[in-house]
């Protein structure tokens, strides 16, 4: 797999909403705003981040409606607004060691929200897996604070899930080796649902979620606690591959979250989860599968020796029985997908996909439409080196299987970053439209869009 550009640099200028340029037209049914979650800040006070995970998060927006405007401001959360009060760097591997020091043996953590964003109740928050969710105001990308939402216990991941059919999300959190389950329905409080013990302490970065269970695939990239506590300065080497472990499976049934079913599997890894649906007595889950945890060090070290090619796979899980089954369904390199949101939880049929170029030179870079029954894959060839993300399908109303595909990209000839907005039903001809903001960009992670209504 082609590994990815080298984030190498950060924000240039924050803003407020402004007035952007488009080129092309752009849809009459594209009504809302996409916020998007990256790393900001590659840099401070002189010194560069050991890893793109560590960065302060930027939270990048653009709004469409009466006319087109973006904005992108850095994740001001409680941690950061120390370090500029007193100037120097307190967290990370840009800090001194004794500080890394005293990090590591007390477990405290930089809270930089640059993984995801939650759209909840009208309310925007950037998420990163280490840290509570910090609240952005939708209205001008403002930090507001940190929240614990008055149930979360430790941590809360980066990566909700909300099921259309229950009209509530779900998302987790990790406290060691316990992992902490959430509900965050639609309208109402947000809940504490449980907790169970996993077998080790390791990053468990997604899980995915039906209307009847969630779903977790635990892998052996187990936490070397001596070199986190020491803040030993290369991130990459707190996590240990562990293949004589295994995966653990976990499914916590909803109606009966105290008592999970676990088994062990041969070993994988799973960055990201598709999306996951009950057929009967056993559960299909589609993900991102992994040879091994070695694409950790890629965004840092682009001569990381990475293991094989993540691919996309459907796996066959039976509770009852502990059986477990998977193949893969497009064996060719991807990775960000993600699903109509309608159907989250459910069956679906088609998932949107970022693409890459394969070792031997086929395939291509840019964004996959691949259809589950056909197992034929449409394109979008982005141009050579502009660097993209995950793709974030909107549909172009209500349950519609049609829509728009928006896609955020860095132009590194122009040093501009741009949003691509594509025809779901015909990739291959490119943007209709294409959104510029007069800066480049870091590539961001992931994102929502949330239609002008729900804002």
């Amino acid at each position: 797999m082609t590994k990815p550009a080298s984030l190498n640099h950060s924000v240039t200028r924050t803003h407020a909403f402004e007035t952007l340029t488009v080129d092309g037209t752009l849809p009459t049914t594209l009504r809302g705003t996409l916020f998007r979650a990256g790393p900001g800040l590659l840099e401070r006070f002189g010194r560069t981040v050991a890893h793109p995970f560590e960065a302060d998060g930027a939270i990048t927006a653009v709004r469409i409606g009466d006319g087109v405007q973006g904005a992108c401001r850095i994740v001001e959360a409680e941690e950061y607004r120390l370090e500029e009060k007193l100037g120097k760097s307190l967290y990370g591997s840009t800090a001194s060691p004794f500080a890394r020091l005293h990090n590591g043996l007390t477990q405290t953590f930089k809270n930089t929200g640059n993984t995801n964003v939650l759209a909840w109740q009208g309310r925007c928050f950037a998420l990163v897996e280490s840290g509570k969710p910090v609240e952005m105001d939708v209205l001008n990308l403002d930090t507001k604070n940190a929240t614990d939402l008055g149930v979360i216990q430790g941590a809360f991941s980066a990566h909700p899930h909300r099921v259309e059919a229950l009209k509530t999300t779900f998302n987790f959190g990790l406290r060691g080796k316990h992992i902490d389950l959430y509900a965050l329905p639609d309208t109402g409080s947000a809940r504490w649902l449980g907790s169970f013990e996993a077998p080790w302490i390791s990053m468990v970065h997604d899980f995915i979620a039906t209307d009847r269970h969630l779903i977790f695939f635990i892998g052996p990239a187990k936490l070397v606690a001596w070199r986190a506590m020491l803040g030993l300065k290369d991130f990459t080497k707190y996590f240990r591959w562990d293949n004589r472990a295994g995966t653990m499976i976990v499914i916590v049934p909803l109606a009966d979250p105290a008592h999970p079913m676990k088994f062990e599997v041969d070993a994988f890894w799973v960055w990201h989860f598709v999306n996951a649906f009950e057929d009967g007595e056993d559960i299909m889950v589609d993900a991102i599968r992994h040879d091994d945890f070695s694409v950790f060090a890629s965004p840092v070290d682009l001569n990381a020796n990475v293991s094989g090619e993540p691919a996309l796979w459907r796996f066959r899980l039976s509770p009852k029985q502990g059986g477990f089954s998977g193949e893969p369904l497009r064996p060719f390199p991807c990775e960000f997908p993600s699903v109509h949101p309608r159907y989250v939880g459910a069956e679906h049929r088609t998932i949107w996909l970022q693409t890459y170029t394969k070792a031997d030179g086929t395939e291509g870079a840019g964004v996959g439409r691949f259809d589950t029954q056909t197992r034929q894959t449409q394109y979008w060839h982005s141009p050579e080196g502009h660097l993209g993300s995950e793709p974030v399908f909107v549909p172009e109303h209500g349950d519609a299987p049609e829509g728009w595909l928006l896609q955020l990209l860095q132009d590194p000839e122009a040093k501009r970053s741009y949003l691509a907005v594509l025809d779901s039903e015909r990739l291959d001809a490119g943007p209709v439209a294409k959104v510029w903001f007069n800066q480049a960009i870091p590539m961001t992670f992931h994102g929502v869009f949330v239609p002008k209504a729900k804002i």
